[in-house]
């Protein structure tokens, strides 16, 4: 029987004891699965793949099974990187750039503002799934 008096510890989200949280990687862990995010593999075991089609993600890795999306809106974080992505590339671009007319200026950055954040779609979700995976999303 529990003693009535004492009151459990909750399970914080910056303690070590939960089912799935470590209490620290191992050294250099955290580059090897950005690394794997950058390849499109799990971050877990480095193999399986992310993504089943260009835009559609797999479900759970095909080799170790662990599933990569948890909750409804988890993908946020991936579309902020690439829009942030994004806006420094064409500002860089912009500011840095050769001085064109304003019709080549828009005609340019505007198509590259349109076909940046596809082409970096799924290296944004791929890193996203890391920084998901080293934060005790993805088990």
């Amino acid at each position: 029987m529990t003693d009535p008096t004492r009151q459990p510890t909750p399970v914080l989200a910056w303690r070590p004891t939960t089912a799935h949280h470590r209490a620290m990687w191992p050294e250099g862990y955290w580059k090897t699965v950005v690394w794997r995010g950058l390849k499109l593999r799990c971050p877990v075991c480095g193999k399986g793949k992310l993504f089943a089609s260009y835009f559609r993600m797999n479900d759970a890795c095909d080799c170790c099974g662990v599933g990569f999306a948890r909750e409804h809106g988890q993908w946020v974080g991936s579309l902020d990187i690439n829009t942030l992505l994004t806006a420094i590339v064409l500002m860089a671009g912009v500011g840095f750039g050769p001085l064109w007319s304003l019709k080549t200026s828009l005609a340019v950055w505007c198509t590259a503002a349109v076909v940046f954040p596809i082409l970096t779609f799924r290296f944004s979700r791929g890193v996203w799934t890391a920084i998901v995976h080293l934060t005790g999303g993805v088990y």
